[in-house]
């Protein structure tokens, strides 16, 4: 079952979960044992001591300590997510670049692959440039008087 949980959670945040699960235990410890040395005086302040209050602050404090520590994780399991998308879309290039570095590839080979990439890269811009205007173009008005890219095509070829 531990092996399962441990799975779940990165290699690079295991160290902060431990902590988090750690300080939320102890801040549990230390708030049980305030509610049972608080016992039937917890509302009545004149009556507790101030080794009692300890309690309640040290536990207090752990538990808002792992809540911040699983903020902090999370913030950076989003932030290393979003690196990697940037690494993902210059990862082709990078790479190309290490072969050639390192003579797995030629001048010629590098030239040509890199081609590639640049010619794949224009499309994708070109598609997501062009997608908006086409679909503006479907769903206005004007549209539905124009005639359409079949009927130019066969008057074309007429």
């Amino acid at each position: 079952m531990r092996n399962r949980i441990a799975q779940l959670i990165p290699e690079s945040l295991r160290p902060q979960a431990t902590l988090a699960v750690s300080s939320f235990v102890l801040g549990v410890i230390f708030l049980g044992s305030w509610l049972t040395a608080a016992g039937e005086h917890l509302l009545d302040p004149s009556h507790v001591s101030a080794g009692v209050l300890v309690l309640f602050f040290v536990g207090a404090g752990c538990i808002l300590s792992s809540i911040c520590l699983v903020y902090a994780m999370i913030e950076q399991s989003i932030a290393t997510d979003r690196g990697a998308e940037d690494e993902d879309t210059d990862s082709a290039i990078e790479i190309l670049r290490k072969q050639y570095a390192t003579g797995e590839i030629t001048d010629e080979e590098f030239k040509r692959r890199m081609n590639t990439l640049a010619q794949s890269e224009d499309t994708d811009q070109r598609e997501q440039a062009e997608s908006p205007a086409f679909e503006d173009s479907v769903n206005s008005p004007a549209s539905a008087d124009s005639p359409s890219t079949a009927e130019l095509n066969m008057d074309h070829n007429r």
